[in-house]
């Protein structure tokens, strides 16, 4: 009975020891869940917090501060981009440019306007691209020339998206059978006022179908529809069915009668009389233009990115339908229970006015130059000319075309100022959208701050359950071992003594 006594005694002393012993050298409290079920259970909880908040703290909130800090990047250099054009275009609006500066000006645009859709509109992000929506694998332009896709378009117009635009039309040319100086007089150019509304491609097809079904000769090239604010259906009363014309120059625009629709598919313009004009602001009706567009080049910006459009393969003979890209957001979870869109799209930041205004503008310097031009080649005939009557002619033609230069010239500036206009519109949209990516970033800089603090305050809940304090536990082990030795003491003289001791 002694022995068993001490035996028991001593196993619960090593024991003891035992428990100290591994807490001391793992500083761990417990060491299986039966050790103490409580301390388990607490630090499984524990530990899967910490693995969550890790999650999103360290690759999560990274990741999307990352793409927003990509995107924001991207953004401010179109924003600079766009600062830099408008010093372009304060100095291209003068009248006294020579031939040379207006090349100049006009080709730095084009160079600037291929930086912001080329160089930053295109960006990517670990190999997805930032502006294209949900469509992170495809680029937003076409990397190369394009002619086997036809895509159908449809673009949508407020009604007071229309611009009042000066246009110079008429205009004398050299004639050798011209009776009198005045049969240049009678053609000199004017001015003419149109309201204008330009989409976004030019050179569109002549149809607004694709090729299946009726003939392209039996189609119309374009469709608009008017609804009000609510998309119900408005009715233009005595306004004229679309017509189509290709925009050899702008005396096209002589062919818009009052009711008259014109669509001048080269140049992507629609082009309406004062009436449709007066009837459309006054309905406040919106518009909705269909058209069709088969040939795209390098680095032309693919519809279905910015609208509501069908894309028809002409080889694989396969249609695909892309709905409006409108609120494409992509989000992380960044904390429990909370998400953050981190992209922005180039519809929403990035408009396509600014490279058709350089378009037009580039237009209206090249209408310039063909009348000084013509002014070279009839100083030319003057100087080569014996005959006085026939230099009397020649000098009212130069005389005419001197007026119509002066009147282009005015044009060409009016174009700039248009320019500089829509590149203030541009630039405030852009704003907008850097001010919302901005927000966005600093909440997720903040939502990383707690994340920082809560894990650091789980860490210490996680030591505090399953560490253990190092001086108590030395102390502990201490006794354990002082308990075990006595008791090994004191059983070695009880167990020395035999039976006959007590006998």
């Amino acid at each position: 009975m002694i022995s068993n006594s001490a035996q028991s005694h001593i196993g619960k002393a090593k024991n003891k020891l035992y428990k100290y012993q591994e807490q001391y050298t793992s500083q761990q409290k417990i060491q299986r869940p039966s050790d103490d079920p409580v301390v388990a259970v607490r630090a499984l909880k524990l530990r899967t917090t910490y693995s969550q908040l890790t999650q999103y703290a360290d690759k999560n909130v990274k990741d999307a501060l990352n793409w927003m800090d990509t995107t924001e990047s991207a953004l401010s250099n179109v924003g600079d981009i766009l600062t830099t054009m408008k010093g372009y275009l304060v100095q291209g609006n003068c009248d006294d440019l020579e031939v040379d500066n207006r090349t100049a000006i006009i080709e730095t645009l084009k160079k600037n306007v291929e930086a912001i859709f080329q160089g930053e509109a295109n960006s990517d992000y670990s190999g997805r691209y930032l502006f294209t929506g949900y469509r992170t694998d495809t680029s937003l332009l076409f990397p190369e020339e394009t002619r086997n896709f036809e895509y159908k378009i449809t673009e949508n117009f407020a009604y007071d998206s229309f611009r009042n635009v000066t246009s110079v039309i008429l205009g004398a040319n050299y004639d050798p059978n011209a009776t009198s100086g005045q049969d240049y007089v009678d053609d000199a150019a004017k001015t003419t006022t149109a309201y204008r509304l330009q989409l976004a491609y030019d050179n569109c097809a002549d149809k607004v179908n694709f090729q299946e079904g009726n003939p392209p000769t039996a189609i119309p090239p374009i469709k608009l529809t008017f609804t009000d604010k609510n998309g119900a259906p408005v009715t233009l009363t005595g306004v004229n069915a679309p017509t189509t014309a290709l925009s050899t120059d702008s005396n096209t625009i002589r062919q818009v009668g009052d009711n008259d629709i014109l669509y001048l598919r080269d140049t992507g313009e629609i082009i309406i009389g004062k009436n449709v004009y007066s009837e459309i602001q006054s309905k406040q009706a919106n518009i909705s233009i269909d058209y069709l567009k088969t040939y795209f080049d390098k680095s032309d910006i693919r519809p279905e990115m910015y609208f509501e459009a069908t894309r028809y393969d002409t080889v694989e003979e396969v249609k695909i339908k892309y709905d409006e890209p409108d609120k494409q957001e992509i989000s992380y979870e960044i904390n429990y229970s909370q998400t953050m869109a981190v992209n922005v799209q180039a519809r929403d930041a990035i408009s396509t006015d600014i490279y058709r205004s350089v378009d037009y503008i580039q237009q209206t310097i090249q209408y310039v130059e063909e009348v000084e031009t013509k002014i070279k080649e009839c100083q030319k005939l003057i100087n080569n000319t014996k005959d006085k009557a026939e230099v009397a002619k020649l000098e009212s033609l130069k005389k005419t075309l001197e007026d119509e230069r002066k009147l282009r010239v005015s044009v060409m500036a009016e174009a700039f100022g248009m320019g500089l206009t829509i590149v203030n519109e541009v630039e405030d949209k852009l704003n907008v959208a850097l001010a919302d990516i901005g927000a966005r970033y600093k909440r997720t800089e903040l939502t990383s701050d707690k994340l920082l603090d809560t894990r650091l305050d789980t860490e210490e809940k996680l030591s505090n359950n399953e560490g253990v304090d190092l001086p108590d536990v030395f102390i502990g082990l201490t006794q354990a071992d002082n308990l075990y030795q006595a008791s090994l003491s004191a059983t070695s003289k009880i167990l020395g003594n035999s039976l006959l001791n007590y006998i």
